[in-house]
């Protein structure tokens, strides 16, 4: 009942656009995932806009917050209270992160799904006036999955149990996983710094340990350290054992996230990146 719903709703609309764009661009399946991947991070800038926005209101936050659990250290319900009041009176939803995670993992589960039918070319949740038109009326619809050089159906493991882990035919594969890990660790680490312009130039890793007492702004700072390197080596597990699509969709998601950051602040990213380069170019002034 589930899996019908969810397919009905959300899994054969997406299949049934990837197959007009892939008949639309020239039976290139490669290009229809661009194109389905920069379409799914564009409509996230809502959610992206509402998160920022969150995280932003919660930095402004900080200090208020730390007088309260300073004036309430022994009485957690009131501190829950006064916080509560605090997030009520400045619009902060403390939830609003999380919530607009959901429907992010929600559109990632359905493009993973997909794509996973689609190069396996299980398209039976095409619809008849789809099928029709992508096939030139002749009732079947099979996929070309061969871009640059690549079969988006293969993965790296699946070649390397074949030929070798090192094979000339299985590098590409195994290149491709690691582009993805290092893409995904640039465009975090980039948008960080588009996010916060003003920390660029001057970046003091925070202490564990302040005033004998727990620094739970360095504990922050150093759990995300911890997550920028963790989900690319994550993504390059993943990728290793996916299809070469999956790859090749995260590599664009990658370079939108940047573009979806210009596009919610322009005039906060272009002064990240100015920074960014003026950092560096000092970095490399003094060598």
């Amino acid at each position: 009942m589930l899996a019908t719903i969810w397919n009905t709703i959300l899994t054969y609309p997406v299949l049934n656009l990837m197959a007009i764009l892939y008949h639309l661009l020239w039976d290139n399946l490669g290009l229809a995932i661009i194109v389905i991947a920069s379409i799914s991070r564009l409509a996230l800038i809502p959610l992206t806009r509402n998160q920022t926005e969150m995280t932003r209101k919660m930095a402004s936050l900080k200090p208020e917050l730390d007088k309260l659990q300073k004036k309430y250290a022994n009485n957690s319900k009131k501190l829950s209270e006064e916080q509560m009041k605090l997030y009520k009176k400045e619009g902060y939803n403390p939830l609003g992160c999380v919530g607009s995670m959901v429907p992010q993992l929600i559109i990632l589960s359905v493009l993973i799904g997909v794509i996973r039918a689609v190069t396996s070319n299980e398209v039976d949740g095409l619809y008849d006036f789809v099928l029709n038109w992508v096939s030139n009326g002749g009732g079947e619809f099979s996929i070309n999955p061969n871009f640059l050089g690549l079969d988006l159906t293969l993965s790296y493991n699946e070649l390397s149990e074949e030929f070798g882990r090192f094979a000339p035919n299985v590098l590409p594969y195994l290149s491709l996983a690691l582009i993805v890990g290092a893409v995904q660790f640039v465009a975090t680490k980039f948008t960080t710094m588009l996010q916060n312009p003003d920390k660029v130039q001057k970046k003091k890793k925070g202490s564990l340990v302040k005033d004998g007492e727990p620094n739970v702004a360095g504990m922050q700072e150093s759990m995300q350290s911890s997550m920028l390197l963790m989900f690319p080596i994550m993504t390059i597990f993943i990728t290793v054992s996916a299809p070469a699509a999956l790859g090749l969709y995260w590599i664009v998601q990658s370079f939108m996230l940047i573009v979806q950051y210009f596009i919610i602040d322009f005039d906060k990213s272009k002064k990240g990146v100015q920074n960014l380069f003026t950092k560096y170019r000092d970095k490399l002034g003094k060598k």
